[in-house]
């Protein structure tokens, strides 16, 4: 196990592709949940990234039980389409705090904080 696994829309597939990540495009829940199974059964992916958009797709007590296991590492992506900054910021300190163990808080430059 030591590679990740993205799980994309076909919109932003080519760009994970792109970047060199492993990627699997998904449209829908099923399909979704379908690739993650998959991801989990090979044992390949250390991570599996999920785009924000379908993450929210999912049944709340699958991703649960998704986030709750350490190995794959399954985590959203923050959904880029988002309009609210805040929870841009709250996801991304919630995936690092999972992915490293502890919690990182980010402060505006310009911030005397």
């Amino acid at each position: 196990m030591t590679e990740a696994l993205v799980v994309a829309t076909p919109a932003t597939a080519t760009g994970f592709r792109l970047g060199g990540a492993r990627t699997v495009t998904a449209g829908d829940a099923e399909q979704t949940v379908a690739a993650v199974s998959q991801a989990i059964a090979d044992g390949q992916a250390a991570v599996i990234a999920i785009h924000g958009a379908l993450w929210s797709l999912v049944a709340p007590s699958l991703r649960a039980a998704w986030t709750k296991q350490s190995s794959p590492l399954v985590l959203a992506l923050p959904d880029e389409d988002g309009d609210v900054s805040a929870a841009k910021d709250a996801a991304l300190r919630d995936l690092l705090a999972r992915a490293i163990g502890y919690q990182i808080t980010f402060t505006p430059s310009g911030d005397p904080q």
